[in-house]
Parts: C-alpha cells; sequence; structure tokens
C-alpha cells in the first residue's frame, strides 16, 4: 500500500491512545456495575473503532488484539460470559500489549510484534473456557522481558519533508540552560562596566563618552530582555502535562484494589497544567507511594466499611491547582483515617529518649513520625507494603523538588495529603532577608507568615523565647546564632520573625531585615560554599552581588538540635543596650533628617519639637541621651539645658548641642551649662554625629 503520511499516522496514534484510556475506565465501570448497557456499547464502540481504524492503515497486530477484545465483550453482552477479575487482567494486558504496538509505531513505523499467546487466551475466554489468567501473565512478562534485551532502536527512515518535529535530550535542554546562566553572568559583568563607564563620564563630563555609555546601555538592556526571552523558552522544553503522572493512577488504583480485594472509586479531574519534566520524574514515585498508602491504610475493607455505615466503595481523589508558579496536589481518600494514638504509642516505643516531648505533642505534630524512616502503625505486612509504602521516600523526594507536604487527617472520615511544590526548579521565589549583616535568599515554600514583635513580646519558658500564635506556642531562634562568626545584630523596636513550616512543626526565625520578594534564576553552589549544609544555591540580586540561597529544612533541624541554654548564650553575648535619644529641634526636616541617621545607626528615637515639649517628654521617659538645637521658639536649647541639668536623672546624663552659631562665648556656654559636646551645622556629618554619640553612650 501506499506510504502513509506522518499527519495520518500522528492522528492514528493520538486517537487510538485516547480510545484505550476511555476503554480502560469502561473496562473497570462494568466490573464494578455488571449491566451497565450504556457502557458495554460504548466500550463495544471504541473497539470496534480501533479496529478499523487499525486495518485501514495496515497495523494489523493492533486490528487483532482488538478484534479479540471486542470478541470477549461481545461473550459478556450476550451473557455467555462474567464480567470477571480474571477477565479485567486479562483484557488490561492486551491493552497494554496494544500500548507496546503503538510505541513501536512511534519509533518504527510497523506494529508487527508476536501476539500468538495473546489471541488463544482471549479466544479461550471469549468461548466460555476456564483459563489461567496468573500463568499468561507470568508467560508474557518472560516475553516482553527478553524483547525489550532485544531491542536496539533502530533508527527508521522519514521523509525529511515531512518531518514536523524533532526530539531532543534532556541532558542537551539542560546544556543549552547552563549556557545562558553563563550569559547572564556575563551579562551582570558588562552592568558592572556600564556602572563604571558611567561614573567616568560624570566626573570628565565628555559628550562623547556620554553619547558611547548611552548607546551601551540601551544595547545591554535590549541583550538582557533578549537572553531572559530565550532562556524563558527553553525552560519551556522541559515542561510536559502533570496528566501523564495522573492518568496511569487510575488504571493503578483499581488494580491494586482488585488484588487488596477492595473496592473503590477513583476520582482525578482533567487538568493542563504542565511542570518541570526533572519535577515530573520524582512526582511519579510520591504520588505512587501515597495512592498505595491510602489503599493498604487508609481505605477499609467492604466490610468494614459497611460496619461503619460507609458505602462499600472507597473513594480516593487526586486535585490539581496553580497557584502562581506553584502547584497544590492534594492527594484524599474516605478511609479510616489517622490513628493517633496508635503513632503516639509507636513514637514512644521507637524513641524513648523523647518520652515527654511525645507525650505532650499535640496530635498534628504527631503526623511528622509518619515521614521517618521503618515507621508503621500497621502490624501485619501485606504485599502491597512490602513494596516500600514508607513516607520517608516520599518526604526525600519533595525535598527533591523543593516542595513541602502536609497532613489533614480525621480519625473515621479521611486522609488528606497536601503537596505544594513549584512548577520549575529553573527559577526560585523567596525573601531577601539580612541576618548577621548578610543577605541570604530564604524559599517562600516554607514560610508561612511575617510577624513582627518587641522584645517584650516573647514569652520565656525553660530558657527558651516563644510567641503566641492561634493558641499555640512557637520557639523563636535567631538566624545569626547558626553562623560562628556573629557580629552584633542591629537593635530594633520590633524583630521580623519568619514563621516557618517543616514536617508539621513551626518555629520562628529572627533576622535583622526583610528587604522584599523576588522570582530568580537559581545557580549552582561555588565550590567554596558547598560544605555548608544550610546553603542551597545562590542567586544575583538587583546590585549583580551574589546572594546565598538558604535550606530551610536544614535550618530548622540545627535549630532543633540547640539547647535553650545555647540560644540564651548566644543572646546574652550579642546583646546590646537599646540606647534612647530624644531629638530637639523646631524644624521638622531636620528632626527627620537626624532620626534616620540615628536609626540607622541602632539608636531609638523620639522626637520634641521645641524646649518646651522636650521637658516634656524627658520627665515622661527616660533617655540616654539628648540632642537639642540651639534657637527655638519657647524655650532655647540654652534653656532647655540648664533645666535637664537641675533634674537629678539627667544630671550626668550625655547632652549634644546643634549650633548654626560658632563662636566661642557660644561654646563656653554651652560648656559651662554641662554639654557634653557641640556640632556646628556648618560642619554637619553624619558620621561626626554618629562617632560623637557612641562615644558618649559607650556604644562601640
Amino acid at each position: 500500500m501506499a506510504k502513509i503520511s506522518n499527519d495520518i499516522t500522528e492522528s492514528y496514534i493520538s486517537e487510538v491512545k485516547e480510545l484505550l484510556e476511555s476503554s480502560r475506565k469502561d473496562i473497570m465501570t462494568l466490573k464494578n456495575t455488571q449491566n451497565d448497557n450504556e457502557t458495554l456499547t460504548r466500550l463495544l464502540r471504541s473497539l470496534h473503532t480501533i479496529k478499523g481504524n487499525s486495518r485501514m492503515l495496515g497495523f494489523s497486530t493492533i486490528e487483532k488484539l482488538s478484534h479479540a477484545v471486542e470478541d470477549i465483550y461481545k461473550s459478556v453482552k450476550d451473557e455467555k460470559i462474567k464480567n470477571s477479575e480474571r477477565l479485567v487482567k486479562l483484557v488490561y494486558a492486551v491493552a497494554d500489549k496494544i500500548e507496546s504496538c503503538i510505541t513501536q509505531i512511534t519509533k518504527k513505523g510497523s506494529d508487527d510484534q508476536d501476539i500468538k499467546i495473546y489471541l488463544q487466551y482471549c479466544d479461550k475466554l471469549a468461548a466460555g473456557e476456564l483459563i489461567d489468567v496468573d500463568a499468561f501473565i507470568s508467560e508474557i512478562n518472560k516475553i516482553n522481558g527478553k524483547l525489550e534485551e532485544d531491542d536496539d532502536e533502530d533508527d527508521f527512515s522519514e521523509n525529511i519533508g515531512d518531518i514536523q518535529s524533532i526530539r531532543i535530550k534532556l541532558s542537551r535542554v539542560n546544556e543549552i540552560i547552563t549556557a545562558f546562566d553563563t550569559m547572564i553572568t556575563r551579562e551582570f559583568h558588562l552592568k558592572h562596566q556600564l556602572d563604571e563607564l558611567h561614573k567616568f563620564e560624570e566626573k570628565t563630563g565628555s559628550h562623547e563618552l556620554s553619547k558611547i555609555r548611552k548607546q551601551f546601555e540601551n544595547d545591554i538592556y535590549a541583550l538582557e530582555t533578549s537572553i531572559f526571552n530565550v532562556q524563558e523558552q527553553a525552560f519551556n522544553l522541559r515542561m510536559l502535562p502533570i496528566s501523564i503522572v495522573l492518568r496511569p493512577l487510575e488504571n493503578t488504583i483499581a488494580l491494586e484494589a482488585m488484588n487488596l480485594k477492595k473496592k473503590v472509586n477513583v476520582n482525578i479531574p482533567e487538568t493542563d497544567i504542565a511542570i518541570d519534566k526533572v519535577i515530573l520524574e520524582e512526582l511519579g514515585d510520591i504520588l505512587m507511594h501515597l495512592v498505595r498508602n491510602a489503599l493498604d491504610h487508609g481505605i477499609e475493607s467492604p466490610k468494614d466499611r459497611k460496619a461503619l455505615g460507609k458505602n462499600e466503595e472507597g473513594t480516593i481523589s487526586i486535585t490539581c491547582l496553580r497557584e502562581a508558579k506553584y502547584i497544590e496536589l492534594k492527594i484524599s481518600d474516605d478511609g479510616r483515617g489517622l490513628d493517633y494514638a496508635k503513632i503516639r504509642e509507636k513514637a514512644l516505643k521507637l524513641y524513648p529518649e523523647r518520652t515527654d516531648e511525645i507525650k505532650n505533642m499535640a496530635e498534628k505534630e504527631l503526623s511528622q513520625f509518619l515521614f521517618q524512616s521503618g515507621f508503621s502503625t500497621k502490624e501485619e505486612v501485606t504485599e502491597l507494603s512490602g513494596r516500600g509504602v514508607g513516607l520517608d521516600v516520599v518526604w526525600s523526594n519533595m525535598e527533591k523538588i523543593k516542595g513541602r507536604i502536609k497532613i489533614e487527617s480525621t480519625p473515621g472520615e479521611g486522609t488528606s495529603f497536601i503537596l505544594h511544590f513549584p512548577l520549575s526548579l529553573s527559577t526560585l521565589q523567596g525573601l531577601f532577608i539580612y541576618s548577621n549583616k548578610e543577605k541570604y535568599l530564604i524559599p517562600s515554600q516554607h514560610i508561612v507568615d511575617i510577624l513582627y514583635r518587641k522584645k517584650s513580646d516573647y514569652i520565656t519558658l525553660q530558657n527558651q523565647n516563644y510567641i503566641r500564635i492561634d493558641g499555640q506556642l512557637i520557639p523563636c531562634y535567631p538566624l545569626s546564632s547558626l553562623f560562628e562568626n556573629h557580629k552584633s545584630g542591629i537593635i530594633l523596636e520590633e524583630e521580623p520573625i519568619l514563621i516557618a513550616e517543616y514536617m508539621e512543626q513551626r518555629i520562628g526565625i529572627i533576622v535583622e531585615q526583610v528587604q522584599q520578594f523576588v522570582s530568580l534564576v537559581v545557580k549552582p553552589l561555588p565550590k567554596g560554599l558547598q560544605n555548608f549544609s544550610i546553603l542551597q544555591g545562590i542567586v544575583f540580586d538587583e546590585h549583580y552581588d551574589i546572594v546565598p540561597i538558604l535550606h530551610v529544612p536544614d535550618i530548622l533541624k540545627k535549630f532543633k538540635s540547640l539547647r535553650g541554654y545555647d540560644i540564651k548564650k548566644f543572646e546574652a553575648a550579642t546583646q546590646k543596650k537599646t540606647n534612647r535619644i530624644l531629638v530637639v529641634d523646631d524644624s521638622g526636616t531636620t528632626r527627620q533628617i537626624e532620626k534616620a541617621i540615628l536609626e540607622n545607626a541602632g539608636f531609638l528615637v523620639d522626637e520634641a519639637f521645641d524646649g518646651v515639649d522636650g521637658i516634656e517628654k524627658a520627665k515622661a521617659k527616660q533617655y540616654d541621651l539628648i540632642l537639642t538645637d540651639k534657637d527655638m521658639p519657647r524655650m532655647t536649647g540654652t534653656v532647655l539645658l540648664d533645666n535637664l541639668r537641675r533634674m537629678e536623672q539627667y544630671k550626668d546624663i550625655p547632652i549634644v548641642v546643634v549650633s548654626a552659631d560658632q563662636s566661642e562665648k557660644t561654646l563656653k556656654e554651652f560648656t559651662q551649662l554641662g554639654a557634653n559636646a557641640v556640632i556646628y551645622k556648618g560642619d554637619f556629618k553624619r558620621g561626626n554625629l554618629i562617632n560623637i554619640i557612641k562615644e558618649l553612650v559607650g556604644d562601640e
């Protein structure tokens, strides 16, 4: 026959795949509801379409296989045979063989395969003869294993002009992405050079240099736009529909449920969401473990469900939602739910050294133990349990895709595993923060809230600081305590606290500053930083500086290992006395400038708009230093100084005068009244002011 065009073949392959998927659903529906004529009619129509189209295109192997299954279900329709589990296992194996033929057509253009054993067993079953389906499956597994060993992936010839798509290895895509990373780094260097050129232009005032610099700047920003656009397209080459791993789960759940003698309905809505192939590869194993866990541990037997007043048929549902650049995947069952009493009992046996902690744990916290290696509350081991259903595998795989997982469960009603992970590992969303006077990026997927609290808001129990949120005490740790060469932190009236969640536990991470939310391309750690477990990569900030990315799970583990007295020891070593300063000046602008300078240096600052207001504020609150102007309405700086020195609490408190009058007489007057320093407005400099004040309050 004439050569079939690629368009027709691709259309045929696509249609057969859809019909196979639909047929599998119908086969399982018929198994559960024996007298569903509508479903049976639809299934026969699908099989007939596959058979007819295969015959037209000359794919005789698929034609024979679909015809054989069609004969089986005609016998079911005529009530010659029953729709048994043996029948379902056989036709599922035939469906797998048809899929294998489709793959071969894609590779070699032919569906020629040895299917004698498939046709023999199908004919026997259709005729009502008894068959040993387990022996059949064992035999075809041997045959298929040998075929895989002998498959040498021969190339097939094709008209080059007809080719509409090509295959590219993932490693090649990764090489392209890496090349873009190098280009971006070089572009950052060019921007540095542009900054230097701009400075030189300002210094020389050269008009010609200005023209060159502007053109250079335009070219760089045009280049930047192009690089990021093409880089985004390169990232998209790794994106695949999540349905690739969701669709096979329906069949897996159905077959596993049969093996466990359980009745299960599967609900997986259609979705067109695409994610990074690297994530997709890990996600398959994660989902397989979770659905097996739901089948083995969650869904009760039909007998037990009936005794509990439930429908004999359990339900497993998987929903997928996209939230900006993140995916939320929820795997739920309506089974028995978690037995928190058993979890607590098993945890006490495995971790006797943590007895007090485990006894006092809330139920939600107990679920963390399910992710520990070897932890199970199930006494008897089934075939399914023996396949590595342990949730420790799920947790480690979630770590690989930079995701997090939490459990929601109600005893007697069911359990949900909620997965939260990014669309791609190529970019990362997070917060720029400062700690230890250094800048870091902290990924946002582990941060559930940002709070600001005063020192007085902490609750101290057994040398550990806590804050209360929604009735729960959250332990708080300064991030800088993880660094050996910690510096004295900036003293703030309110400290930023990042509430991080990990393994169903929450802790507060105290930082110096939360700067901004960003989404950036991740780069691997330089060799010099690879030994730091709390770092997972680097990004470039808006100034093209390298910023390390913090690995939150390792940070939380380290905090958990710190004892309360270690934190107290750190706090005592880094604690600074918070010096409070009163700024007195009738000029609002001057007060704002001085206040900004002092607060940036770590002081707490209050304002007074003249001498009278200054006296009132000084009486109401104790200050460690007072900074005052000389000439003000109602009460001058001279009178203010004299009044302050007559007050017992301000006899020895440092007072600094800022004056426009530089005469010797003025200096002498202030000195006699007890001013500790006089700063002339003509010589006013930020550094000069800070140095004088630090010296006077003993803050070196």
